[in-house]
């Protein structure tokens, strides 16, 4: 009978820790997804501020000449 309860407390336990891990999976998956979005967004404004110091370079070397 011991046994039985055993496999019972088991069967609960693995359950609980497969539950756990599908919902950090899930979380983190959504987090990530976040994270790379802002990222994307970051990527963008920085290209853009890079197009911009370029062109002021090159204004300022017409400017000298």
């Amino acid at each position: 009978m011991i046994v039985l309860f055993v496999w019972i407390g088991a069967v609960v336990l693995a359950g609980v820790v497969v539950a756990f891990c599908a919902y950090e999976v899930t979380w983190k998956s959504k987090r990530l997804r976040t994270d790379l979005a802002k990222l994307e967004q970051l990527s963008g404004d920085l290209s853009a501020l890079q197009d911009e110091v370029s062109a002021t370079q090159l204004r300022m070397i017409e400017a000298r000449h």
